[in-house]
């Protein structure tokens, strides 16, 4: 009788841990390893939205974030947000309501999103992987701000965000996507609409150099501006 009450205990352990093993991803501490502190979270994050696309994340030292995310109501501007770490897990709540929520899982960072009045105890909207971006284009991906060099717009202001993979989209023109890539002192973007920008760094000052469809290249820029990336 002791040997048959010893084999039910071990089903009935075995049945506990594949319960739990089939259990839905939800991020509740304690159950996953979290090892975040702010100086892991402040930088340049790469992450996915619900339709598995690549955005973007900077978290600067004030709790302030700013995402490149672009199929919002203000497209290439992106949004802007607040962070903070609470008991190693990165928190990221947006102004349109978005709750991202980071932390170490079992195979690195992983990333859970509760939409607007989502029950944030219960199953996340989405959940993906989470990366920290640390090589050169963190110096770049974001979204920044300048005046349009075409006469049609006046030096009108716009905005461009810049994706960690070598993406960039524009507020103005209507093909407004094109891609970056890394050049001596700064960065060249293509944009599909025939305009080239060429953006050098000195310092803290960025200089946008801005070329015509159609322009060459060697000859004098169509247009000269400032670039300043969005901090707020």
């Amino acid at each position: 009788m002791n040997v048959m009450k010893y084999l039910a205990l071990i089903a009935v352990s075995v049945m506990s841990l594949l319960m739990g093993a089939c259990a839905s991803p939800h991020p509740t501490s304690g159950t996953i390893a979290t090892e975040i502190t702010r100086d892991v979270a402040e930088g340049t994050w790469a992450l996915t939205d619900s339709e598995n696309a690549l955005f973007n994340v900077n978290l600067l030292n004030d709790g302030v974030a700013i995402s490149n995310w672009s199929k919002g109501p203000d497209g290439a501007k992106g949004e802007s947000g607040t962070w903070k770490v609470e008991d190693g897990i990165l928190l990221l709540n947006w102004t349109d309501g978005w709750l991202d929520v980071i932390q170490l899982g079992q195979i690195g960072f992983e990333k859970y999103s509760y939409a607007p009045r989502a029950n944030r105890q219960g199953p996340p909207t989405s959940f993906g992987q989470a990366v920290k971006v640390l090589d050169d284009s963190s110096q770049w991906s974001g979204v920044w701000k300048t005046r349009s060099a075409d006469p049609k717009f006046n030096k009108q202001p716009f905005y461009i965000c810049l994706l960690s993979n070598g993406a960039a989209m524009k507020s103005i023109d209507a093909i407004n996507t094109g891609w970056w890539q890394k050049q001596q002192g700064g960065i060249a973007i293509y944009f599909s609409d025939g305009w080239y920008m060429l953006l050098t760094r000195e310092g803290d000052t960025v200089e946008a150099k801005s070329w015509a469809p159609g322009a060459s290249r060697t000859a004098m820029p169509t247009g000269t501006s400032p670039m300043t990336q969005v901090l707020e």
